[in-house]
């Protein structure tokens, strides 16, 4: 072999080598970049993580709150059905009573004492 031809050999060996080291550098670099997400996925997960478990506990608070909301309206329901049924037996009675007087003043002539 010639002194070119081994020249020109060695330059093109030197250039594959070179192009590979350049690939491995970048590879690196990606590789660098994935890792980075990859954390800051992992810090984000873990945020989200621990806002689903305040909001776990929120929820658990207002459903306490949602029972005794459902309590007192069940008993504010039953308050509004014993009032209406005073209500009418109120107006029964002052009906009877005014029924009663009615019918003394006619058997009688004259007011109540």
């Amino acid at each position: 072999m010639s002194e070119r031809s081994m020249d020109m050999m060695l330059g093109r060996m030197e250039g594959q080598l070179e192009a590979i080291l350049d690939r491995m550098d970048r590879a690196d670099e990606s590789r660098a970049g994935v890792h980075r997400r990859l954390d800051e996925f992992a810090h984000r997960l873990t945020r989200v993580e621990s806002d689903v478990i305040s909001v776990k506990h929120s929820q658990a608070n207002m459903q306490a709150v949602t029972d005794d909301v459902v309590n007192l309206r069940t008993q504010a329901q039953g308050a509004g059905t014993a009032g209406r049924l005073l209500l009418k037996t109120g107006i029964a009675i002052v009906g009877a009573a005014g029924w009663l007087l009615g019918v003394y003043t006619w058997l009688t002539g004259r007011p109540p004492p």
